[in-house]
């Protein structure tokens, strides 16, 4: 059996989940320019964009607020649990008795739903990086050279010896689907039944996910500079898939941090066989 977990407690690690997740979607904020909300944004989907980044703005600012509400909420329960323990003390009660409430039992997630996971993960993962792909040599170019066709845009590049083979790009295209890969092995695995939970798997699983799309930005890079130096553009990312790819990646990411940080449920609910009577003198 376990105790009931603390109140306060439970508020502090709500707090530092939505503080966290603040301060990662506010930091993409700066290093994307707010994905068009404050000034231009792509061309090739002005409105999309714009929106979304100024609703994961939003989100930002919200999730900051009730950090600092969750905050104040954390320390006020603690007061009052240290204001109870005193008076209980000070009354010198000669028994104590509390009912706990019996841990959890997670039941073993099946093998079936382990494959569907690790399955849904690894397919989730190719989709990533075919539009990352696709972004870096097909949708970017065109919305950094508007008005030129592809094979025009590769020839220009030739001609200023900017084309050149990008090894990064290829090795987050093999390595992130590898990496899904041996997840989904490590989901099926019968030896880590036991320990494998639907919470701890998505949490895993976003997170590795979020990591694979924020680093798609240096799989581009080389590209990106090469289009930079060719037409005279910016090497940021314009087109809008992936700018949008990089805000789900955040999202995946904010996910994570909750499902991983924030506390579980606790069934307050129980029925009286369902708890462990304690008493002390």
């Amino acid at each position: 059996m376990i105790a009931l977990p603390s109140t306060s407690s439970q508020f502090a690690r709500w707090a530092i989940a939505a503080f966290l997740s603040s301060v990662l979607l506010g930091a993409n904020q700066f290093l994307f320019g707010s994905f068009g909300a404050f000034g231009n944004g792509p061309t090739d989907l002005p409105a999309v964009v714009p929106i979304a980044g100024a609703a994961v703005g939003l989100l930002a600012v919200l999730l900051l607020i009730l950090a600092v509400a969750l905050t104040g909420f954390s320390i006020r329960a603690r007061w009052i649990a240290r204001s109870a323990s005193s008076r209980a003390i000070a009354a010198e009660e000669p028994t104590d008795i509390r009912y706990q409430l019996d841990p959890p039992r997670d039941e073993p997630v099946s093998r079936r739903i382990r494959l569907v996971m690790g399955a849904g993960f690894v397919a989730a993962m190719l989709a990533v990086i075919a539009i990352g792909v696709v972004n870096i040599y097909v949708w970017n170019p065109l919305q950094k050279a508007p008005g030129l066709t592809l094979d025009e845009i590769y020839a220009a590049m030739n001609a200023a010896g900017e084309l050149q083979f990008d090894p990064f790009a290829w090795v987050w295209a093999v390595f992130w689907p590898l990496t899904a890969v041996v997840f989904a092995l490590l989901l099926a695995s019968s030896s880590l039944a036991n320990v494998i939970t639907v919470r701890g798997t998505l949490a895993a699983g976003f997170a590795l996910l979020s990591v694979a799309i924020g680093l798609h930005w240096l799989a581009g890079f080389s590209m990106g500079m090469g289009l930079a130096d060719t037409f005279y553009v910016s090497g940021g990312d314009a087109a809008s898939p992936g700018l949008l790819l990089n805000i789900v990646g955040q999202l995946l990411a904010v996910a994570a941090l909750f499902l991983a940080i924030a506390p579980r449920r606790t069934n307050a609910g129980r029925l009286p066989e369902q708890t462990t009577r304690v008493a002390t003198n």
